[in-house]
């Protein structure tokens, strides 16, 4: 809190910006890493869902991992030129819930889940960001609500996307 404040209210520090996708790939490299091998011992099924997309592959990972960065990158840059501590607070939310996700995941199968140990970590550091990205935003609560609902969906869409490339790419090298 003090940090930004002491900044005038104004994110001034470009790298403010880049802390999501820093963390982001930090959690994703747990996943990269660690996926391919817990799916070999693992169901990766969560009533009816299958974790991380079924993809055993590194490769395949990697790139759907590189897609993502991306949008967090273009997202960090946009939200930067247009001085909008609003749409990295709103991108933030998901990523959070998708950490606690994988706190569910553990506790569903009561075993290590890939992403689990980076979640536990970051999730404090989130809701120091979120807490500070907020007593920045001056928008009000219907601009929250629309750009939230717009970051979800396109957040899950994008999710949704992804896992379904990755998987198809998988099926046509095998």
């Amino acid at each position: 809190g003090d940090v930004y404040k002491r900044q005038g209210n104004k994110m001034h520090n470009f790298g403010s910006y880049w802390i999501l996708p820093l963390i982001f790939m930090f959690h994703d490299f747990e996943e990269l890493v660690f996926v391919p091998y817990w799916l070999k011992d693992h169901n990766p099924k969560i009533h009816g869902h299958v974790l991380f997309g079924g993809v055993n592959r590194s490769d395949i990972l990697a790139a759907g991992i590189w897609e993502e960065f991306c949008m967090y990158l273009l997202l960090a840059t946009v939200a930067y030129i247009m001085n909008s501590p609003l749409l990295v607070a709103t991108a933030t939310l998901p990523y959070f819930f998708h950490l606690i996700m994988h706190l569910v995941f553990v506790f569903n199968k009561r075993t290590y889940v890939p992403g689990a140990i980076t979640a536990i970590i970051e999730l404090p550091i989130i809701i120091v960001y979120l807490y500070g990205l907020t007593t920045l935003t001056k928008a009000s609560l219907w601009e929250w609500i629309i750009v939230v609902i717009i970051m979800f969906v396109s957040f899950i869409s994008n999710l949704k996307f992804i896992h379904w490339i990755m998987a198809e790419t998988m099926h046509k090298l095998s």
